[in-house]
């Protein structure tokens, strides 16, 4: 039986955690740009923004947040609290690895079906352009 976005699974006793959210996390703007960054291993802050073109320090700051939230990267925030242990840069998580092993199948699909993608694209650009023509 095939979840709808709009139900959740539940994790524990007592909390859920909708498909929706975890989509909204994933679709963010920088989300899977810095995981796709964090694939290399690991980065420190200021790597990542020189890498990372057009980000600022605030966006990065809160987008590494979510995704240490989630399990998705491993950073100074959800290392040790003995300060030995504490890591210096950030790192994807294997939840954060499996992930990324599912959107470059995604991207994998996108290279393959990419014109058909374009060619549906212009039939529908075209085809209301000349219903809208027509109602003129």
């Amino acid at each position: 039986m095939t979840q709808s976005i709009h139900e959740s699974t539940p994790m524990q006793k007592g909390t859920e955690i909708p498909i929706k959210e975890v989509l909204c996390t994933l679709s963010a703007r920088w989300s899977l740009e810095v995981m796709a960054e964090l694939d290399g291993g690991k980065r420190r802050f200021n790597e990542l923004t020189r890498r990372l073109e057009g980000i600022n320090h605030k966006v990065l700051i809160e987008t590494l947040h979510k995704l240490q939230r989630d399990g998705y990267v491993r950073g100074p925030l959800t290392s040790s609290r003995n300060s030995a242990d504490r890591l210096v840069g950030y790192e994807l998580t294997e939840l954060g690895m499996t992930l990324l092993q599912l959107v470059n199948g995604v991207r994998e699909w996108l290279d393959e079906h990419e014109q058909k993608i374009v060619s549906a694209r212009t039939d529908f650009d075209w085809t209301k352009r000349e219903m809208e023509f027509m109602r003129e």
